[in-house]
């Protein structure tokens, strides 16, 4: 069901303030009040758009972070429960049960099995700048031969399948694809830059700080799932680090066009 301008509008501001507030004890009374609607309106068409009301959406969004957590580091359970939201270890085992069927050391044993080392591809790590960038949040199965005309798109700009891609662009990927079902897997879609003005109303500022990352270059767009699953399922698990939680980030260079796939990592023992 496709949703009119407004509406839209509206729900990604929803989301992006859910997004946001995770891992606060905020209401969707506070999120009424931050929109200018009431909660009934904001609930009506957040299930609309996402089939779950906006406290449960939210509640979701921690699990599944905990989740990528869980199978990419070797944090506590209860560190990684307060990180994410969550007041006790309890709340959280009894939460983590519920949506995934099993606990949360449970489903780390199921998943605690050696990885295989998988097509070897070239890969580097090194501490890499912030970026910031005008970005637009969007929903669904990221596909990557069309994430280029994504940005002409919600610009109000036809789409040309053999334009080039705008110098200096940039994805996030927030979701880890091995956690979020497809259908519900989001990316943010930039372009880098100092411009003052937003792009568009649907556009926010967005900064990512600078890290330590594991880096693949690649040339072709229809890559990235395949490099993304490598990263995370079978080159992180023989390293000393860890995978952050932190959006993966994907950046165009030059003229032809290369990207870059950058994969936030922490410095210390997984």
């Amino acid at each position: 069901m496709m949703l009119d301008d407004r509406v839209t509008a509206e729900i990604r501001a929803a989301e992006l303030w859910l997004d946001n507030t995770t891992t606060q004890a905020c209401t969707i009374s506070e999120l009424a009040t931050y929109l200018g609607y009431s909660e009934s309106h904001i609930r009506r068409h957040f299930l609309r758009h996402f089939g779950m009301g906006p406290a449960r959406y939210r509640n979701t969004l921690r699990l599944e972070r905990a989740a990528s957590l869980l199978l990419r580091t070797r944090a506590r359970v209860i560190d990684i429960a307060t990180s994410c939201g969550f007041r006790s270890h309890a709340i959280f085992s009894r939460a983590f049960q519920h949506h995934f069927g099993i606990s949360p050391s449970g489903f780390r044993r199921r998943h605690d099995t050696p990885a295989t080392k998988g097509p070897h591809h070239t890969v580097s790590v090194a501490q890499r700048p912030a970026i910031s960038l005008w970005a637009i949040r969007h929903y669904g199965p990221p596909n990557p031969p069309s994430l280029p005309h994504l940005w002409q798109q919600y610009r109000g700009i036809p789409s040309n399948p053999k334009a080039p891609l705008l110098e200096g662009a940039a994805f996030l990927l927030p979701d880890d694809p091995a956690i979020t079902p497809r259908h519900r897997q989001r990316v943010d879609i930039g372009l880098q830059g100092t411009h003052p003005w937003p792009p568009s109303p649907y556009h926010r500022r967005l900064t990512c700080p600078g890290t330590l990352a594991a880096s693949i270059t690649f040339d072709d767009l229809a890559l990235l799932p395949i490099l993304h699953a490598y990263l995370l399922d079978h080159w992180l698990p023989h390293q000393p680090w860890a995978y952050n939680a932190d959006p993966v980030r994907v950046i165009q260079h030059g003229q032809p066009q290369h990207f870059e796939l950058l994969l936030p990592l922490d410095r210390g023992e997984p």
